[in-house]
């Protein structure tokens, strides 16, 4: 039986897929359910939504229609894959909401949901999640100097429990570091590598039918119980200019501190600001931009878009998302970049979803949480990184550019 996943985004989805690839399992990531001739020889497959900024009828039809087609391939195991910072609201991106109808849709009864990944700095203990800041200090969830001011969904609640009983999963059984559950639906912190590697193997040992929430490290847990790795710093990468000496085009639709610093830093890119109100209302403002992005690209010239902070008042995520997508797919279909780089979770889902690749291939490692995709599109395939807000050094994106170009080593 394959290892099965579905992302509520983009980001999240191609870490999984790295974990699994870099243990050394043939796997791939799809936009929508894949057809069976599309899976032969495969290990593991994903399905990769945009559900983290749907609302709750959204979720519940996306739901509903995934599990449907999902209940055809009689699965035992399904992770649902949502961010190690579990920000989440019962509004909007409600991962407990999406699991509950999927596991209905596949006659699973039991729920599980493991609580850090140390692998990324998040740490989960007395029920309490933790996670590496920009600053290099470790930070209760709701004191995080990022995930407490996410724009969407900030989180408020460090308190896992609490949290998950506000998305409506109650009951939970908290259990502790490296121990056993006893009951369902459960929720195993995960201080170590160890407690991760743990509740993999107390997951087996139930012998059930299951769906897990969580993040890469459900896959880290699922490969230790199955004795499969551990991964490679790297795993199976492309070598070589990925970028076929054409320059990158990087769009920021993040606004958090660290991809404004990590912007503020990149020393190879011209740089490009656009209004959150610009972006919406299209026209000649936006034209220009584009037209002047057109021009340096068309010279070598690595570019970067970005999003404003905008004083002019509130805007739709959801729509401004969809605005940046078709502007990013405009410039990628006619200038034809070497290389897509990609800030923010939104943002990601939805230009992956304007540029419809067939499927999405692991092809090496940016740093921890953001791998180097394929992007198989209709007569080429497109390197592409999609990074959370929170992820990467500050010099991610001079690193971004130089393992596309085969710099250094994916």
């Amino acid at each position: 039986m394959a290892y099965v996943f579905v992302a509520d985004d983009f980001t999240g989805a191609s870490d999984t897929l790295a974990t699994l690839a870099r243990a050394g399992l043939k796997a791939r990531l799809f936009r929508d359910l894949p057809c069976p001739v599309d899976l032969e020889g495969l290990d593991a497959w994903g399905i990769a939504t945009d559900a983290r900024a749907l609302g709750q009828g959204r979720i519940t039809a996306l739901a509903g229609r995934l599990g449907s087609g999902l209940a055809d391939f009689a699965l035992d195991f399904l992770h649902l894959k949502i961010c190690s910072t579990f920000d989440s609201s019962p509004r909007t991106g409600n991962f407990v909401l999406m699991a509950r109808i999927m596991a209905r849709a596949l006659g699973i009864a039991n729920l599980a949901i493991i609580g850090g990944q140390p692998s990324l700095g998040r740490h989960a203990v007395f029920g309490t999640l933790f996670a590496r800041g920009p600053d290099g200090r470790t930070h209760r969830i709701d004191r995080h100097p990022v995930m407490s001011v996410h724009p969407v969904t900030p989180m408020l609640e460090a308190d896992m429990l609490r949290h998950l009983a506000q998305l409506g999963l109650e009951e939970l059984e908290l259990v502790p570091p490296g121990a056993a559950g006893s009951s369902f639906p459960r929720y195993y912190d995960a201080l170590g590598q160890a407690d991760v590697e743990a509740a993999g193997r107390d997951l087996a040992a139930a012998n059930s039918r299951c769906l897990v929430i969580g993040s890469s490290s459900v896959a880290e847990a699922w490969l230790a119980a199955h004795d499969v790795g551990p991964a490679s710093p790297a795993g199976p990468a492309a070598t070589g200019d990925m970028a076929g000496g054409r320059p990158i085009l990087a769009f920021a639709g993040s606004r958090s501190s660290l991809t404004t610093a990590q912007i503020a830093a990149a020393k190879g890119y011209d740089r490009f600001p656009i209004t959150p109100v610009d972006m919406l209302a299209g026209g000649p403002r936006l034209d220009e931009v584009r037209n002047r992005i057109a021009a340096q690209l068309t010279k070598g010239r690595n570019c970067i878009a970005l999003l404003t902070a905008d004083p002019a008042g509130p805007v739709s995520a959801e729509d401004l998302a969809q605005a940046s997508a078709g502007f990013v797919a405009g410039l990628v279909e006619t200038c034809h970049p070497g290389g897509l780089i990609v800030a923010g979770g939104d943002t990601s889902s939805a230009i992956v979803g304007r540029l419809a690749p067939a499927w999405l291939d692991f092809a090496g490692m940016i740093c921890p949480g953001v791998p180097v995709l394929k992007a198989k599109l209709s007569g080429r395939c497109l390197p592409m990184a999609l990074k959370g807000g929170q992820m990467g050094e500050i010099d991610f994106l001079d690193r971004a550019h130089a393992v596309l170009r085969g710099q250094i080593h994916a």
